[in-house]
């Protein structure tokens, strides 16, 4: 699976089966502070993932 992390830097990453939570508890990245896509649409986190997903995490910016 690739990942592109909010820092931009992209990892390949080989885990199986696992949702969108987990692998951002993996990560260590707090759920509240991300949007997750898959293959460009946004995804909720009890998707399930696999080794052949494109999936970007993106920092979500709060304020006015």
């Amino acid at each position: 699976m690739k990942v592109k992390l909010p820092s931009g830097k992209t990892e390949e990453m080989d885990i199986g089966t696992l949702t969108v939570e987990e692998l951002l508890r993996l990560l260590d990245i707090s759920q509240g502070e991300v949007l997750v896509s898959r293959d460009g649409h946004i995804i909720p986190e009890d998707t399930i993932l696999n080794n052949g997903d494109d999936v970007r995490i993106m920092q979500v910016v709060f304020g006015g």
